[in-house]
């Protein structure tokens, strides 16, 4: 799963209003076609715990799916007090994985109405400086792209991009929101895959109202193996390194 993550201690991004206007510009098919360029391999998914698993469902993802929020994402904006500021994007050069997103991404933003600082740099720097909690104009950030395995977020446990903690043990972006970590311990504590069902899909519904992080689909990763190797197992995320026997 590839996504954006917004910083929710800086403007613009601190408003709500604003985060919803981004939302509405970002669609997952532009990025997809940047990023992959191949069908076979990417998947537009509006599931927040990934599509293909129990969790799967497209609730509050209509935009990102259909790339048909722009129109709404310039009224939003223009009602929500945004104030000119620029967006403060990090956009890493040297890995062809995450290179497409922050440009397709600005571009759709500018469309939008918002003001744009596509930051060129490299990942290193990226790892380094979305630790920083300080205002953009001493080294802080507004907006970056990653990418996550598909295991790393296929529930509200495991998948940290959701989760609301803020800068109490919160991931880089320090989202702060109650509801969602309520939700998610009840996950965590629920005693049926129909209540865990439930619960994700308001988990999902809040992450798109309240914008705690955008996906923007899903691609496969795929693998070759000589045909000297047996015994390859399929891994969560990679392929596991035992039972394998080489015979030349």
């Amino acid at each position: 799963q590839t996504l954006g993550r917004m910083n929710f201690l800086n403007p613009p991004f601190d408003n709500v209003k604003v985060r919803r206007a981004a939302f509405l510009a970002l669609n997952q098919k532009d990025v997809l076609d940047a990023l992959v360029g191949n069908a076979k391999y990417q998947k537009i998914c509006g599931a927040v715990f990934v599509c293909g698993t129990p969790l799967e469902t497209d609730v509050g993802a209509e935009t990102l799916i259909k790339g048909n929020g722009m129109a709404e994402a310039k009224k939003a904006l223009a009602e929500s007090g945004y104030d000119g500021t620029p967006i403060a994007i990090m956009a890493p050069g040297d890995v062809g994985a995450l290179k497409p997103q922050p440009i397709v991404a600005a571009q759709l933003l500018r469309e939008a109405g918002f003001k744009v600082d596509l930051q060129a740099t490299d990942w290193q720097t990226v790892v380094t400086r979305r630790a920083s909690q300080k205002p953009v104009k001493d080294g802080g950030w507004n907006m970056f792209f990653t990418n996550w395995v598909g295991a790393d977020v296929a529930n509200p446990v495991v998948n940290v991009s959701v989760g609301g903690r803020g800068t109490k043990g919160g991931w880089f972006g320090w989202a702060e929101d109650a509801e969602i970590e309520k939700l998610r311990d009840g996950y965590a504590r629920a005693s049926s895959p129909d209540e865990q069902k439930k619960i994700a899909a308001e988990i999902q519904k809040l992450n798109y109202e309240h914008v705690i992080y955008i996906p923007l689909g899903q691609y496969l990763q795929p693998s070759v193996w000589r045909k000297s190797l047996t015994g390859v197992l399929d891994g969560p995320a990679t392929p596991v390194f035992w039972n394998i026997d080489k015979k030349e």
